[in-house]
C-alpha cells in the first residue's frame, strides 16, 4: 500500500497528489492551512517517498493504487487535486472512479496526452539517467521548473535533495509511464464535478494559455492565476495557491 500522511479531521476529504521527481512532503505548506477545515490526505505515489517502486508502472495503474488506499481507509468520497504528474493520475482517477469524487483539480497539470515529441524527450530521459544516473538529471531539471527570478531561493534547494532522495528506477518507471498516458479532454468536457486550475502565469512546461484553453471546456470551473510562478507554485506562492483552493472548496459547497 502506498505510504501517506493524514492530517485534520473535517467531513471532507481533500486528496492531494504530488508531480513527478516528488513526494507528499511538496504539499507541506499548503497541509497547515487545510487541516483545520478538512481531512488531508497526501500519499506518496509509486516509486516516490516512502512508496516502493513498481516496474511498468502507468497512470492508470497509479489511480488504482490511490483508491486501494482509499477504501482501506474506508474513505467514501473526496476531492482531489493534483500536482504535474500528479493531475495525469487524478483524471485517471476521475476517469476510473468518478462516483468516488465531489471535485478535482489539476495544478500546472494537463488533459492532454503526451505529444509524438514529448513523448522522444521521455525516453531521453531515461536514456540520460541510465547513462549519468539520476543526480545529474535532477540538478538540471528541477531548477528549470521555476520562474527564473526564484531559481535562487532555498525552496529550489530542498526541491533538488528531496528529489535525489527518491530512487533510480522510481523516475525512469514514471517518466515512461507518463509517456503512454491517455488524453482526458472529453472528461473535462462531460463531468459535472468543479474544477480547479491552478495556472502559473510562467509556467515553462505546461503554459497557461494550454491550461486556460482545458478550463473554457468544462461546465464549471474555477482558476487560480498564480503571478509569480511557474511551475511550482507549491513553494513559489504556497499560501495563494492555498487560500485559492480553500475559496474553490467553499465557493462549490465541497467542505
Amino acid at each position: 500500500m502506498l505510504n501517506y500522511k493524514v492530517q485534520g479531521n473535517g467531513l471532507t476529504c481533500l486528496v492531494l497528489l504530488h508531480g513527478f521527481c516528488e513526494n507528499n512532503t511538496c504539499f507541506d505548506e499548503q497541509v497547515l492551512l487545510f487541516k483545520d477545515h478538512c481531512k488531508v490526505l497526501v500519499p506518496d505515489l509509486p516509486g516516490f517517498g516512502k512508496s516502493g517502486v513498481e516496474p511498468n508502472i502507468t497512470m492508470a495503474a497509479m489511480a488504482r493504487e490511490v483508491k486501494y488506499l482509499l477504501d482501506t481507509l474506508q474513505i467514501e468520497t473526496c476531492v482531489m487535486l493534483g500536482h504535474s504528474m500528479g493531475g495525469y493520475v487524478c483524471l485517471e482517477f476521475a476517469h476510473q472512479f468518478p462516483q468516488k469524487l465531489k471535485g478535482l483539480g489539476l495544478i500546472h497539470s494537463t488533459a492532454l496526452a503526451d505529444t509524438e515529441e514529448r513523448k522522444a524527450k521521455r525516453d531521453q530521459v531515461v536514456q540520460f539517467i541510465r547513462s549519468h544516473g539520476k543526480e545529474a538529471y535532477i540538478m538540471n531539471f528541477i531548477p528549470g521548473l521555476f520562474k527564473e527570478n526564484n531559481r535562487q531561493e532555498a525552496y529550489v534547494a530542498k526541491a533538488i535533495q528531496e528529489a535525489i532522495a527518491g530512487p533510480e528506477e522510481g523516475i525512469i518507471a514514471a517518466a515512461l509511464g507518463m509517456k503512454e498516458r491517455l488524453e482526458h479532454r472529453a472528461l473535462l468536457v462531460q463531468t459535472e464535478l468543479p474544477v480547479f486550475f491552478g495556472i502559473g502565469a510562467y509556467d515553462e512546461l505546461i503554459p497557461k494559455e494550454a491550461m486556460l484553453n482545458l478550463a473554457s471546456l468544462c461546465q464549471q470551473a474555477e482558476i487560480c492565476l498564480l503571478e509569480n510562478s511557474g511551475h511550482m507554485a507549491l513553494q513559489e506562492e504556497p499560501v495563494v495557491l492555498a487560500k485559492a483552493i480553500l475559496n474553490y472548496l467553499s465557493n462549490f459547497k465541497l467542505l
